[in-house]
Order: C-alpha cells, then sequence, then structure tokens
C-alpha cells in the first residue's frame, strides 16, 4: 500500500544544536576525572583534549567520554591518601606544603581553610574528597590551577568557584568530591596584597 502522505512534506529529521564553551569545558573536566581514576592515561587524555576544542556538535563530545563514568565516579584509594580529622574547631594549612595526590576532609562543626598558592603538589592532578556537617571549606589555588567541583553534593550550602576566567584545563588540577551538609565549598585564588597600587613613601 502507498503512502502519499496527503501532500504533506515528510518530517524534518531533528537538527543538533551546536556546543558552547561551557560543554567543552565540562568535558574537559571529565577527562581530567579521568585521569586521577587511571582510566586514561596523559597520552591519551592530551589526544582527547585535543579534539574537545575543535568539537562543534554533542556528538562530538559524546564519542569522546562515551566509555568514560559520569560525574561521582570518583572512588577513594589507600595509596598516596592523607585524611584529616576534627570536631568543632577549625584547620588550616598554607605556607610551603605538600599536597598529596588523594586529601580526606572528616570535619564535623568545624571549617578548613587550605591555601595551596605556595604549595608544593605530589602529582598534576589532586582529588580533595569531603565529608562535612556544620562546617566549610575555603580553598585558595595558584595562578594556573584548575578545579572541578561537578561531584561536590551540598545540602543547605553551596560550592562556588569565585576566580574570574579560571582555566579549564590548568596545572595543578583539583578535583573536589563527596558531601557538605550545613557549610559552603568557596575557591578563590591568590590573596591580593594590600599594598598594591599603594604609593610609595617619600614619593
Amino acid at each position: 500500500m502507498t503512502d502519499i502522505n496527503h501532500g504533506r512534506l515528510p518530517a524534518e529529521m531533528p537538527v543538533e544544536m551546536r556546543i558552547s564553551d561551557a560543554d567543552r569545558n565540562g568535558t574537559l573536566r571529565r577527562l581530567h576525572n579521568a585521569v586521577a581514576l587511571g582510566l586514561i592515561d596523559i597520552q591519551e587524555f592530551e589526544e582527547r583534549s585535543a579534539m574537545v576544542s575543535r568539537a562543534r556538535l554533542p556528538s562530538d563530545l559524546d564519542v569522546l567520554i562515551g566509555d568514560l563514568p559520569g560525574p561521582g565516579a570518583i572512588v577513594a584509594s589507600a595509596a598516596d591518601r592523607v585524611e584529616l580529622r576534627g570536631v568543632m574547631g577549625s584547620l588550616k594549612r598554607q605556607g610551603e606544603w605538600v599536597v598529596p595526590t588523594r586529601l580526606a576532609l572528616y570535619r564535623r562543626m568545624g571549617s578548613v581553610d587550605l591555601d595551596l598558592t605556595r604549595a608544593r603538589f605530589a602529582g598534576p592532578i589532586v582529588i580533595i574528597e569531603l565529608d562535612m556537617k556544620f562546617g566549610g571549606l575555603d580553598l585558595r589555588l595558584p595562578d594556573g590551577a584548575s578545579a572541578s567541583i561537578d561531584d561536590v553534593e551540598v545540602t543547605v550550602g553551596s560550592a562556588t568557584d569565585h576566580r574570574k576566567d579560571a582555566p579549564a584545563e590548568g596545572n595543578p588540577h583539583v578535583v573536589l568530591t563527596g558531601k557538605v551538609v550545613c557549610g559552603s565549598v568557596d575557591i578563590r585564588g591568590p590573596q591580593k596584597s594590600w599594598r598594591v597600587g599603594l604609593p610609595r613613601r617619600g614619593h
């Protein structure tokens, strides 16, 4: 039986919308996370990252991350992992200190202030696992560092990267994961000196 469609035009095929820079940055974060999990090596990461910048359609990105787990796939490992625990009080790390590849923060009714601007890093990627209630994390990163907060689950609070024009693919790359209840995660850049821009004495 022949369908003449009563003179109507054939249905149009759906058109893929072009992707934005935010889509590309999200894919780069997924690739960074895959390196942290050991799913791909640095060479494969560089190859896929180069293709991200040339992607134009969602399907172009899908083929680059289709074989990788989605957000929430960060899994803790006992190797090179440092755990910091505390109840009712604040924890501060600043100055020149060595940041491990995996840092676990377990806090109850207390805040954590991590300043990585002068720190040395055990590797190019740092995973920070959060298990915090009634407290928050204030994280300062050096210039050129990137961060991912896609895997942070916040209940009654917020997770915000306050830096302007923060790179999507930086060194080091910090991946934050875990849960925060009644608290916030705030990422900032290096603290600016109050002396910047002030006239020198005697002039």
